[in-house]
């Protein structure tokens, strides 16, 4: 590494990159030497508090505050109209370089902006040879790449209004690339903090401007820059270290994620995923009464609006369940999983199953341990039904979800993760969990909670909660969970897909994106392949199970019944087919015959 300070300017060379930093407003700069990209951009943020717009009105000269052989240390001091004192710090190592505020003060945090500040009355920025963002976080719009200009969001939790579409997965990690399409390689860009302190909602690329330039729109698209979301949420007191944001330089955009996750794990920013000895029946093939119960319920409804307020769940019976197991097994086709969906039980907040629909649950999951038949029961995170005002998340006074911070609800979770699990007389003997619903984990304004506890901290909390409890009840319980994040790897014992919806015809693209994704964040888990064909509207369909098979546990929906839907198409409904059958119960058999190992689901 190479260093000097020259005309108040100090330029650091490594063989991946050259940074030229200036004392803004002047523009400091970076230089890809792969790629030889320039980027120019202030070398600072505004750290907004909650209803209070931040200046800075004098900005100290850089200074070399440590100088080892492999890093350096830079940091000046700003005057700002908010903070009694504010330092921005940039770390540089030969492969990559990171960088945080140090505030002292008092308030609640709205906003961290990294190379995004207002000095003097103007607003500065950061701008390259790049056009296109890269993201990490797979969507519903199957769009991994977005103009420069566009504000890209990552969210722990979703928001239907997000540019990217709906996230496919739970609580990814926030990473993001800055590409230019003359060449493959990247600069990544990935947020991280202190175990304990990933308490933000969202990332934002190009967060909105402050002090317009022009009063034009088109030319505020130009600001780039990035943002941490807190929405208010978080208060310090005293000195405060922000989360870090951390550049690298990837050679590919399928190397951007893991590159990202390598630094925080050599930094202990996030726990290094551990490869561990797993029961043999979790790499089980899987059966799931979810697609037979909508396409009973729905049929050839062709009208969504139609669609609204029906239920699903009334198609959730043993009657049923059994007559679905025993089709497959006079087709041949033996899955080792069963998993009950929406809904068997009698209320979400309740382990006390629908005894209108399972007259006796516990004996039945025990017959189905007699044939060799795991169980899973369906269970869904973050939802309002039924939770007691006193144990509940709030959003200016409404009830948003359980507070699993709240002692009262934490026990009444335990109390119904245990009777799941628990061979006890009274409780269900069930062998796993499929717990959805992990994208509704609450964020934005307005919200409160016993504990003051957000962002990833809560995903971590409830899913902390519910696997302490289960393994308590069983050892081998398997908790089944659509959340990447190697936060959250402790805590889960099954990743799985998500709902295949995609704007293509063949749901293919998808299925591989996300499980690049899973692979990389929880690469020592069994990896369920999800639902696949509801939403694959390809007339060679099935060849999608083939794909399945390829990159995890192969999972089938389907039973008795095929309903494809894709919104503004004609959807299809029918019973399947001998071919179908012929065809799901060679995936499965060749998928038994090779193993775990050999069928791609461990690393």
């Amino acid at each position: 590494m190479y260093c000097s300070s020259e005309d108040c300017k100090i330029t650091v060379e490594t063989g991946k990159y050259r940074v030229i930093l200036a004392k803004p407003p002047f523009n400091s700069t970076l230089l890809c030497r792969k790629s030889g990209r320039l980027f120019a951009f202030v070398a600072g943020g505004d750290c907004l508090k909650e209803d209070s717009a931040e200046t800075i009105s004098l900005s100290s000269e850089w200074e070399i505050a440590e100088k080892k052989e492999d890093s350096l240390l830079c940091i000046r001091e700003e005057k700002s109209s908010s903070w009694e004192r504010k330092q921005f710090v940039i770390r540089f190592e030969e492969n990559a370089i990171s960088c945080y505020h140090l505030l002292t003060g008092s308030g609640n945090i709205d906003e961290i902006r990294f190379f995004r500040e207002c000095i003097d009355g103007r607003e500065y920025g950061f701008g390259g040879n790049f056009d296109e963002v890269c993201t990490a976080a797979p969507n519903f719009r199957e769009q991994r790449w977005f103009h420069s200009c566009s504000q890209v969001r990552i969210s722990y939790g979703n928001d239907t209004s997000l540019c990217t579409g709906i996230h496919a997965l739970a609580s990814v990690p926030h990473v993001l690339g800055l590409h230019d399409r003359r060449d493959e390689t990247l600069l990544g860009a990935g947020f991280f903090a202190s175990p304990g302190e990933y308490l933000w909602d969202d990332i934002l690329w190009n967060p909105p401007v402050r002090l317009s330039p022009t009063g034009y729109a088109g030319d505020d698209a130009m600001a780039g820059g990035f943002a941490v979301n807190y929405y208010g949420k978080k208060t310090i007191n005293g000195l405060w270290r922000s989360p870090e944001l951390v550049f690298t330089f990837p050679e590919t955009c399928g190397e951007m994620l893991g590159e990202a996750l390598e630094y925080a794990y050599d930094k202990a920013l996030l726990p290094r995923p551990v490869k561990k000895e797993l029961p043999s029946w979790w790499y089980s093939p899987i059966y799931c009464t979810w697609d037979d119960q909508t396409s009973m319920n729905f049929k050839g409804e062709a009208d969504y609006l139609r669609m609204i307020g029906e239920n699903p769940g009334r198609f959730c019976t043993e009657e049923l369940t059994q007559r679905w197991l025993d089709i497959l097994a006079g087709k041949g086709i033996e899955p080792g999983i069963v998993i009950l969906d929406d809904k068997w039980q009698k209320s979400k907040v309740s382990a006390e199953p629908d005894t209108g629909k399972w007259p006796d649950l516990r004996r039945w999951i025990d017959q189905c341990h007699q044939r060799g038949l795991k169980v899973f029961l369906w269970n869904l995170a973050w939802h309002n039904e039924d939770i007691p005002a006193a144990e509940a998340i709030t959003r200016n006074g409404e009830i948003v979800a359980g507070d699993v911070t709240s002692p009262a609800y934490e026990k009444r979770l335990r109390q119904m993760i245990h009777t799941y699990f628990s061979a006890e007389p009274g409780c269900l003997n069930a062998d796993g969990m499929k717990l959805d619903g992990l994208l509704a984990l609450p964020v934005g304004r307005g919200l409160h909670n016993h504990g003051n506890i957000w962002g990833l901290e809560l995903q971590k909390r409830y899913l902390q909660i519910i696997c302490d409890e289960a393994k308590k009840a069983k050892k081998d319980v398997c908790i089944s969970t659509f959340a990447a994040n190697p936060y959250l790897d402790e805590f889960t014992d099954m990743v799985r897909l998500g709902d295949m919806f995609t704007s293509r015809l063949t749901t293919e693209d998808s299925l591989l994106w996300r499980a690049e994704v899973l692979r990389t964040t929880h690469p020592y888990k069994p990896l369920d392949t999800d639902s696949q064909l509801i939403y694959n509207t390809d007339p060679d369909y099935l060849d999608i199970m083939d794909v399945q098979e390829s990159v995890g546990i192969p999972t089938l929906y389907n039973a008795e019944y095929i309903r494809r839907r894709r919104p503004f198409l004609h959807p299809e409904y029918r019973k399947m087919n001998d071919d179908e059958y012929r065809k799901a119960a060679g995936v499965f058999a060749r998928y038994r015959a090779k193993g775990k190992a050999s069928a791609g689901v461990e690393k």
